[in-house]
């Protein structure tokens, strides 16, 4: 059953000319045909008109049944995938978001690591510097110690001209075997004019590749 029917000129024009009392047995007949499918008892002129419109209301008919409800059916599917598609990219975006915030909070340095790493000479994984960093202020060592430390070292490696491959990267020089301490306490900077050396200074000053010699103790 339908709720609406369509009306054409041509029927129009068709039933203008007839007589009112068959004029109106054929409107009755469309109507009751397009809405209700059922057939009407005609005869003469008006089942002539009436046959002449049943063709076009057929084909209303069956573009109603295969075609509006399915169609609308589809459309609600279609703006409920649309509505679905939209959340799934909302709650991405939110998750990338939060990992972004993440991301930043853990490459966040603190001022007074900042000015550290400005002195020390080798500007090399400065994230796993500042773990060390980080973990040897649990151990208890201050950041004015630290600070110290990293400057004598600093004065060090120009004073000798110290290539960079053989300058100790940050985590190990504030790493857990802490030779960041040779620099503190009575710490006395070496001659570098030719004057008296560490017992250990040979070490260094061969051509060994720093960067190289630490990674293999570390595993890495």
């Amino acid at each position: 059953m339908r709720d609406s029917v369509l009306f054409y000129r041509s029927f129009y024009d068709a039933l203008k000319n007839i007589p009112p009392d068959e004029r109106l047995k054929v409107y009755d007949s469309i109507m009751e045909y397009s809405m209700y499918d059922n057939e009407p008892d005609l005869d003469g002129v008006a089942l002539a008109i009436f046959l002449l419109a049943k063709p076009q209301i057929d084909a209303n008919n069956k573009r109603y049944a295969n075609g509006c409800r399915p169609k609308n059916k589809q459309k609600n599917t279609e703006a409920e995938a649309k509505h679905k598609q939209d959340e799934s990219n909302v709650e991405a975006k939110e998750k990338e978001n939060v990992k972004e915030n993440v991301k930043e909070k853990d490459n966040t340095y603190s001022c007074a690591f900042e000015v550290l790493w400005a002195t020390y000479p080798r500007k090399k994984e400065k994230a796993n510097a500042y773990k060390c960093y980080k973990a040897r202020l649990a151990d208890g060592f201050s950041e004015d110690e630290l600070m110290t430390a990293v400057k004598r070292y600093a004065d060090e490696c120009k004073a000798r001209g110290t290539e960079a491959r053989y300058i100790k990267l940050g985590a190990t020089f504030l790493g857990l075997s802490t030779p960041f301490q040779d620099y503190l306490g009575d710490y006395k900077p070496e001659d570098s004019g030719g004057g008296k050396h560490k017992s250990f200074d040979n070490f260094e000053r061969r051509s060994y590749d720093m960067e190289a010699l630490e990674r293999g103790l570390i595993g890495s």
